[in-house]
């Protein structure tokens, strides 16, 4: 199954749902690692890991936080609370394998999410880019 992770993260999760190519082990794998370091600074739970890998809505305001946490440490999610699409760009680069199809659909998901309005609360902002990326990749087939 195809996953849209920016989600990024979340990121990593952006560009397993983009590339049947790419290692989505890996890309879990890191996801794990980082969401685990994550979860000690915001005090999140492990249901909140694994709400995040389902794409499901945070359930509590520790598990947005959670998803800022990632976001920032992939370096997607700006210190400004705001997606950064350079960043966006070249994580949809690597985890499309350069494929000319799948980095059109990344890039217009990515720039899609970046227009909308967020709250300024970066946990808030990022379930709120969550939520546009999961919408924007299952309109496109992607989920």
């Amino acid at each position: 199954m195809q996953r849209f992770v920016i989600s990024v993260a979340l990121v990593a999760l952006l560009g397993a749902a983009l590339t049947k190519a790419f290692d989505e082990k890996a890309a879990m794998a890191k996801f794990l690692e980082t969401a685990e370091l994550c979860k000690g600074e915001v005090g999140a739970s492990d249901a909140d890991v694994q709400s995040a890998m389902k794409h499901e809505p945070a359930a509590t305001y520790e598990s947005k936080c959670l998803r800022a946490c990632v976001m920032k440490k992939f370096n997607v999610l700006g210190e400004n609370g705001k997606l950064d699409t350079e960043a966006g760009r070249e994580k949809a680069k690597q985890y499309t394998g350069n494929d000319p199809a799948k980095l059109k659909l990344a890039l217009e998901i990515g720039d899609t999410c970046a227009a909308i309005s967020v709250p300024e609360d970066h946990c808030e902002a990022a379930e709120a880019y969550s939520m546009c990326f999961k919408t924007e990749a299952k309109q496109r087939g992607l989920m």
